[in-house]
């Protein structure tokens, strides 16, 4: 049987461990529902199904990685460089499907964070690459507390986010270790301001129009899943280095 990239990528032949993992899971999952339909009036929306967060399967750029997003702005922080250039906040304006999704992921965040995170766990375990905030960024501290467990139990999946949340990365990391299989980059600004990064992740910036790369900085390959199976690009990106996308 001829293995493809997608395979390698959707799992598609489904190992016998994975699942007896699904199993179990499925088990979890449902347990947890039960409980918060006994005890939280205001989840029932969650708890009977009616909300599912959104998890896209694929789309140009990524190709068939997987990935859970929020909406754009709202939930970014130190984002007043890029708001008015962000992509994903002009895709949100013109696709109603798009911003109803990112909407109602945000809805069932804030109303359990464990049905949200359950859910993205169950999209994340089947797949070799697993990718979050296409749209949005880490909220919290807590939010990024449960990304790292997330990653520590899906260890055969790797994990890769963008996050203009600085302060909240640079203070949980100072007391917890970054499992191997989370790919964590700085967004840089885009007024070139020096940004503090004292566990020397790796960065990304954005070539504006009109402007040169640095000739240190990696360039963006343009394909997530194919740099996925070569091994190359933002999912091998190491401390120190840079990614540099050129302006959407």
């Amino acid at each position: 049987m001829r293995i493809t990239c997608y395979d390698v990528i959707t799992r598609q032949a489904t190992p016998p461990w994975m699942e007896t993992n699904i199993f179990f899971f499925t088990l979890q999952y449902n347990a947890h529902y039960a409980e918060e339909g006994k005890d939280r009036k205001m989840n029932k929306r969650v708890v009977e199904n009616e909300l599912k967060v959104s998890i896209s399967n694929k789309n140009s750029k990524m190709g068939p990685i997987p990935s859970v997003s929020l909406p754009p702005v709202i939930t970014c922080k130190n984002c007043e460089t890029c708001a008015k250039k962000c992509y994903a906040l002009k895709l949100c304006k013109i696709r109603k499907t798009v911003r109803e999704a990112y909407n109602r992921n945000l809805e069932i965040l804030n109303a359990d964070r464990d049905a949200y995170f359950i859910q993205v766990k169950a999209a994340a375990m089947v797949s070799r690459f697993f990718r979050f905030h296409v749209s949005g960024d880490i909220i919290d501290i807590d939010y990024l507390d449960r990304m790292v467990k997330l990653s520590r139990e899906c260890k055969g999946t790797q994990f890769l986010v963008f996050t203009k949340n600085y302060e909240d990365v640079n203070t949980y990391f100072m007391s917890h270790k970054k499992p191997a299989n989370l790919k964590l980059i700085f967004s840089l600004p885009f007024n070139g301001a020096v940004i503090d990064n004292p566990h020397n992740l790796p960065t990304a910036a954005v070539i504006l129009k009109g402007n040169e790369p640095d000739p240190a900085y990696k360039i963006c390959g343009g394909n997530c899943t194919e740099c996925a199976c070569r091994g190359v690009g933002c999912w091998e990106l190491k401390k120190g280095e840079t990614i540099a996308f050129y302006e959407h």
